[in-house]
């Protein structure tokens, strides 16, 4: 069975031209000198291939081609574009537009020919997708009617884009990029309590889901309902050591009587990027709604997704400004910034906190024998015993060399010395393996916490060091507490 071909040409004689050459080379040709003529044409003769100018009055190659690719009845069909043009920008809007092949006007009629048969051999059309389409002849196909929808629905989509994309002004202002987001995401999407949660690269950074409930008073039970069911979701991605959520938009007054059972429809969206968690986004309502039938639904993920993923890249470069890179601890710089902090702090609203400083015992002789390489792999395994030994809430840094430092908040010295003694048994019985070498290490511990007797936060540092000191000198391998 011949090739049939949709022919769309305005110039009378070239579209006479090029309907011969076709012909005599085997191809059934049905032809049309405009876009609306064309559109039409294709549901009364389901063409194999359509073949078009681009430069037409109305509506050109270009619009047709991607009103035949916007619609499901005629997307499959492929479209070759013919044209004097040969800028790349005019290449460049065939192919966005759709098409399959960008050819010039002046090819052979041979050489068409071998391209409209390769095109055709690629994307061939069924018997039941053409029958499909002729079945569809004299609804309503008017062309003019598709552009519109078409251009009316980009609008729509660039302008919904373009609203998700100011959002990256307020990236270094987290609550007020919150208060953007779900004002945005109130204005199209139906719910009665949503939530956003951004994930930190610093794995003890508190959890925290930010919750919308448009302005009602709803039960403190069901936020936390709401809190417990998605974070239970996150936790299939991320190991979630502690969370808590915030209500952003609630105003005071009256509580409206609701249970979590009383949220029907829900959606939880992990929003995942290099296989990180990056953070997430959920909707609950008590409306019967399918989520994911709403029309700009994939646009609003990949949009989010990008906003997401931008936060976190922030987030990441403020937090490795901070880090050492081997140990994965708080480096000295923002030691000076914390124990500053804290000590002011429980200066103007006093209570405990302790500070120890581990030093690992003859870590030259591990560098001596074993090379550096062995040295850093025992600084990192004792800075990994410390998350181990040491509450969230506790602050850890490499203070310099083989120097390790812990900031125990709400902790008095008593208190201190059991994750302390703790952290120094798990080094001791450590069976440290390297490249097939053994080795055993331990470390020495000086322990301060802040007496009234010190002025400063170098003071305590200073005191601990002192214990440390003593520890070293009296045999190693031991706690010594500040006297």
């Amino acid at each position: 069975m011949a090739i049939k071909i949709l022919l769309v040409e305005d110039n009378e004689t070239q579209l006479k031209f090029l309907e011969e050459g076709l012909v005599q080379c085997g191809f059934e040709v049905e032809t049309a000198q405009n876009g609306s003529e064309a559109y039409r044409k294709l549901y009364s003769t389901a063409p194999d291939i359509v073949v078009s100018d681009i430069v037409m009055p109305a509506i050109d190659g270009y619009q047709l081609c991607r009103i035949i690719k916007n619609v499901d009845e005629t997307k499959k069909i492929p479209v070759i574009l013919l044209t004097i043009l040969d800028n790349k920008i005019d290449s460049f809007w065939g192919k966005k537009a759709g098409a399959q092949l960008f050819l010039s006007k002046l090819i052979d009629i041979n050489e068409l020919a071998t391209n409209i048969n390769a095109t055709v051999r690629r994307y061939p059309i069924t018997d039941e997708y053409k029958n499909a389409l002729i079945q569809k002849d004299g609804a309503d196909n008017s062309a003019q009617f598709r552009l519109n929808f078409i251009l009316n629905d980009l609008l729509m989509k660039s302008t919904f884009s373009n609203e998700f994309r100011n959002l990256s002004d307020f990236l270094n202002y987290e609550r007020i990029l919150v208060e953007k987001m779900f004002s945005l995401l109130s204005s199209f999407v139906e719910y009665h309590v949503a939530g956003i949660y951004f994930a930190s690269p610093d794995d003890f950074a508190e959890n925290i889901l930010y919750i919308d409930t448009l302005g009602r008073n709803l039960p403190k039970s069901l936020l936390s309902d709401v809190n417990y069911d998605f974070f239970r979701k996150m936790e299939e991605h991320k190991t979630m050591k502690t969370s808590k959520f915030e209500v952003v938009r609630m105003l005071l007054g009256k509580e409206l009587e609701c249970e979590f059972g009383d949220l029907t429809s829900k959606i939880i969206i992990p929003l995942i990027f290099d296989k990180k968690l990056i953070g997430g986004i959920c909707f609950y309502t008590r409306q019967e709604i399918d989520y994911s039938s709403f029309r700009y639904f994939d646009i609003m993920i990949s949009e989010l997704l990008a906003i997401f993923k931008m936060k976190y890249q922030y987030t990441e470069k403020e937090f490795m400004s901070v880090l050492d890179g081997l140990t994965g601890l708080y480096n000295r710089r923002q030691l000076e910034i914390s124990l500053e902090q804290e000590f002011n702090r429980t200066k103007r609203h006093p209570s405990d906190f302790s500070l120890a400083i581990l030093d690992i015992d003859f870590f030259k002789k591990v560098n001596d024998n074993y090379g550096h390489q062995y040295g850093d792999y025992v600084l990192k395994t004792v800075a990994d015993l410390m998350k181990q030994a040491f509450r969230k809430t506790d602050l850890l840094y490499r203070y310099g060399g083989e120097e390790l430092v812990m900031i125990m908040p709400e902790t008095n010295i008593e208190g201190a010395t059991i994750p302390v003694q703790r952290l120094r048994r798990m080094v001791e019985e450590y069976n440290f393996d390297y490249n097939g070498v053994k080795a055993k290490v331990t470390v020495s511990i000086g322990l301060t916490m802040n007496y009234p007797i010190f002025n400063s936060s170098a003071d305590l540092l200073k005191s601990a060091d002192e214990a440390l000191y003593k520890a070293k000198e009296s045999g190693r391998n031991r706690v010594i507490l500040h006297e």
